[in-house]
This record gives structure tokens, C-alpha cells and sequence, in this order.
């Protein structure tokens, strides 16, 4: 939909881990993350110029193609995409944008304001992060014994469920766990679960809120992943 979403990537070693996750992204889906329903809002052909890090602060270059076309959602879309693939790596705290080698303060057509290092939780992208994103499990991924799942989350109380669900239909985790914020607050969660299972094949993750007006399940992300034992 219009919310960001993660994959995972495995490529070859290398010291410029950054580089090769932001070369990763502008490549755009690949045939497992298209079968999924991700897409991106990189325009096709975005050239990466350089990235430095210094003092937790990235800044990347990419050539104006990434500034073109689209409205306010798909420009704010693809500064998430660049902020987050960034921010997983320890040593980067915020994200500074170049285009063309010159600092960017003004975003695309929309006009939308960067003159600041940004971070996942900065006003001007927040707006496209869902209200529980999971990090791992992620698509690319399989599931075994016990279920780590991680991420970030702005739920009631900070609370989120855990149910996995195997090929043969079983749930063998159905669980729930406190973030470290919540309640209109952004926090993380980090948690693993054991579970039991003879099956092996596709099965189903769901990590979602409960409603405290009804009990219902909101804010679910839903990933289907090879489970085994």
C-alpha cells in the first residue's frame, strides 16, 4: 500500500555496507519482494553519486532523477525509503540529502522541507511508517526456532501480539510483548519467541495492536515466510 514495508537483501561482504544497501535500493524489487506486493517510489534510474558518514550523520548523493514526478505521498515515500535503508546500520543516526553534489532544503515540485538531518521519526516522513513496523522477519527471510521478530512500533499502551502460524495451518505462537515506548510515543521492540512445529513450508506472521474499544486486531502487518522447525 503507502505505508513502508522491509526486505531483506543478502549480498557479497564488503566494508561500505551502506553503499551496497543503498545501490540494493535503487535497483528496485526484486522477484520475491514483487510477489510480496512491494513496490518502490524511487524513480527508475536514480543514480547514487556518494555517500559519507560523519559524527552519525549520513549524507547521500543521488542525481536529480530522484526529485521527479509524483506527488507529496510518492516524494515522502522515497525519502522514507532512503532515511530507513540507512538509519538500520548503527553508525547512522539521521540522513542529510544532495542532489547533483548540492545539498537539498526544498524536495521536489511538493516543495516539501529537508534542511535538517532527518531521522525515522521526523514530522516530514512519519507519515508513510506504519504504526508497527517489523524489521525481522522480513520478506527474504525464513523462520525457525525460536521466532525473533523486531522493530518499531506507536501502539496503545505500547503493546503488540505475536502469532505464527505454520504450513499445516497451526498457530504455534500466539504471543504478545511491551515496546520500549507507545501511546502516541515511537518505541522499539525486541523479542523471541520458542515454538514447536514437525511442519516445514510457507506460513504466516502477524504482528498487530488490540483494540481497546473492541478487541479487534489493528495496525497488522501480515508476511507469509518459509517456517520450519
Amino acid at each position: 500500500g503507502d505505508k513502508l514495508a522491509v526486505s531483506h537483501r543478502q549480498i557479497p561482504a564488503t566494508p561500505a555496507v551502506g553503499t551496497a544497501a543503498l545501490h540494493a535500493l535503487l535497483a528496485g524489487p526484486n522477484v520475491t519482494e514483487k510477489a510480496a506486493n512491494l513496490h518502490t517510489d524511487i524513480p527508475a534510474r536514480t543514480r547514487f553519486l556518494g555517500l559519507s558518514i560523519v559524527g552519525g550523520v549520513a549524507t547521500v548523493d543521488l542525481d536529480s532523477t530522484y526529485a521527479s514526478g509524483g506527488g507529496s505521498l510518492s516524494m515522502t515515500a522515497r525519502l522514507a525509503q532512503v532515511v530507513y535503508t540507512l538509519t538500520q546500520f548503527p553508525t547512522v543516526l539521521t540522513v542529510r540529502f544532495e542532489m547533483d553534489g548540492q545539498i537539498v532544503t526544498v524536495f521536489g515540485g511538493e516543495g516539501i522541507l529537508i534542511n535538517h538531518p532527518m531521522n525515522r521519526v521526523d514530522p516530514t516522513i512519519v507519515g508513510v511508517v506504519p504504526y508497527i513496523l517489523v524489521e525481522s522477519p522480513a520478506v527474504g527471510d525464513s523462520v525457525h526456532s525460536p521466532l525473533h521478530v523486531t522493530g518499531m512500533s506507536n501502539t496503545y499502551e505500547a503493546s503488540y501480539s505475536v502469532e505464527l502460524v505454520d504450513a499445516t495451518g497451526a498457530v504455534v505462537v500466539d504471543s504478545f510483548g511491551t515496546a520500549t515506548a507507545g501511546s502516541g510515543t515511537w518505541g522499539t521492540f525486541d523479542a523471541s519467541f520458542p515454538y514447536v512445529t514437525s511442519a516445514s513450508g510457507t506460513g504466516t506472521l502477524r504482528v498487530f495492536s488490540v483494540s481497546p474499544k473492541d478487541g479487534s486486531h489493528v495496525n497488522e502487518v501480515d508476511l507469509q515466510l518459509p517456517v520450519g522447525p
